[in-house]
């Protein structure tokens, strides 16, 4: 007698077709599965793809014994035992009771495509984390029976029936006509046997390659799966966001409502557009004017800093010969102290010599004065002509004092003449360097 697990899930596929498309739990996306004689072969589960019936009829006979729910358990970063994944768990039943498992071993997850089978045949409910029957009852309805072969002969019924001779001839010509229906049966049967064969010697020379392929796969699985459950997270946040956006279509349409009533005021501030938009072109063009303004000012500019550059040049020459002026002025001017110190002596010899000569000058007087009471008292002419030599005498040297003067007042006037250009250079030279500082600046 066929299981009735089995039986259901069959009938499900003579529904719905072999292979058939079946949901994950969010019912967005599908993974297929094909029913063969000795189990279902999935493509969610890469490099081991076969789920024997019985892990099927194995975890609904689980579920009676729990009360008709159990968890499904986690395997992708858990262990047989484990929390998450102990005995008790749908995933650590099947693995311990069909594949053989011990605590402590990592486990191959099968619960997805296992417990979303389940689902779609309408035995189980899937949840998130947990999986139950659908029904209370402990046995499931067996699938159709299969569909007899035609008989090949004739019952003894047909014979007490059959009337006449006719009848029989009628009879045999079909059963004629089917024995010659077995036999191209047969020899198709025999030719489908050795193309069978020459399968089976393909899927012998295959299958090394196929479970290097399998080896290959069974990594990427696992990142897959895990990546599934992410997705089945994320899948209760979406769900939360899709109500949040009908929410926000009702403010949408509570906005449109509104919308309607200001497409009068969008027409007035069309047409205001429309007026900004012709000042708009008329900046423009000021705009394009006072680009080419702009480009001529550039090019003064350019010619300005050439200028600059040129003045700047011979700004560096003028520093130089600057310089070379400052050392000069410097040295004069050690120069000009030592004539200065020399003036100061010969002013005061001058000052000196002008008070003799004031000095003499009185001596002459009364001399004089003295001569013409000589002259008058008739004085002998030798006195006389001693007198008249010494007045000669002061005469010279009245000249050669004179003279003396003269000179020192030239050298005064030499060096005044000095100290007023080396005044002048020095201001010239910070003349000079603040319209430097300015070219500078600029």
């Amino acid at each position: 007698m066929e299981d009735s697990v089995v039986a259901k899930i069959k009938d499900q596929f003579d529904k719905k077709g072999n292979p058939a498309k079946i949901p994950l739990m969010n019912g967005k996306r599908f993974f297929e599965a094909r029913a063969e004689k000795d189990g279902i072969y999935v493509d969610n589960l890469k490099n081991q793809p076969f789920l024997p019936w019985k892990a099927f009829s194995e975890t609904v006979n689980f579920l009676q014994k729990n009360g008709g729910k159990a968890k499904k358990g986690n395997a992708t970063s858990s262990r047989l035992g484990d929390q998450n994944l102990d005995l008790n768990t749908v995933e650590g039943y099947i693995a311990s009771e069909i594949y053989g498992c011990k605590t402590g071993d990592s486990i191959f997850k099968r619960i997805t495509p296992l417990s979303a089978i389940l689902a779609w045949a309408d035995i189980c409910k899937n949840t998130r984390g947990q999986l139950s029957l659908l029904s209370e009852k402990k046995e499931f309805q067996t699938s159709k029976p299969e569909k007899d072969l035609p008989e090949t002969g004739i019952s003894k019924t047909d014979l007490s029936f059959n009337s006449s001779l006719e009848e029989v001839k009628e009879k045999e010509e079909v059963i004629n006509s089917l024995n010659l229906q077995l036999n191209s049966l047969n020899l198709e049967l025999s030719k489908k046997d050795s193309e069978l064969k020459s399968l089976e010697t393909i899927l012998s020379e295959s299958l090394p390659r196929i479970k290097e392929f399998e080896e290959e796969i069974a990594g990427r699985d696992r990142a897959i799966e895990a990546q599934k459950e992410e997705l089945e997270e994320k899948t209760g946040k979406i769900d939360a966001l899709e109500k949040l956006l009908s929410n926000s279509e009702r403010n949408i349409k509570t906005l449109e409502e509104k919308l309607t009533g200001k497409e009068a005021e969008f027409k007035e501030l069309d047409k205001l557009r429309s007026e900004k938009a012709d000042i708009i072109k008329k900046f423009e063009q000021e705009i394009v004017e006072k680009k080419e303004e702009i480009k001529t000012l550039n090019e003064k500019f350019l010619e300005k800093e050439r200028a600059v550059e040129k003045l700047e040049e011979s700004i560096s020459v003028k520093d130089r010969d600057l310089k070379t002026l400052a050392e000069e002025v410097i040295t004069k001017s050690g120069e000009m102290k030592r004539i200065e110190e020399k003036l100061t002596g010969k002013e005061r010899t001058i000052n000196t010599l002008e008070a003799m000569l004031a000095a003499s000058g009185e001596k002459v007087r009364k001399l004089e004065m003295q001569i013409a009471g000589y002259k008058e008292a008739e004085k002998t002419a030798e006195q006389l002509w001693e007198k008249d030599e010494l007045i000669k005498q002061l005469k010279r040297t009245l000249v050669s004092k004179e003279e003396e003067v003269s000179r020192l007042n030239e050298e005064n006037r030499k060096y005044r003449m000095q100290q007023k250009l080396s005044s002048e250079g020095l201001r010239l030279i910070e003349e000079q360097k603040a319209s430097r500082k300015w070219w500078k600046r600029f």
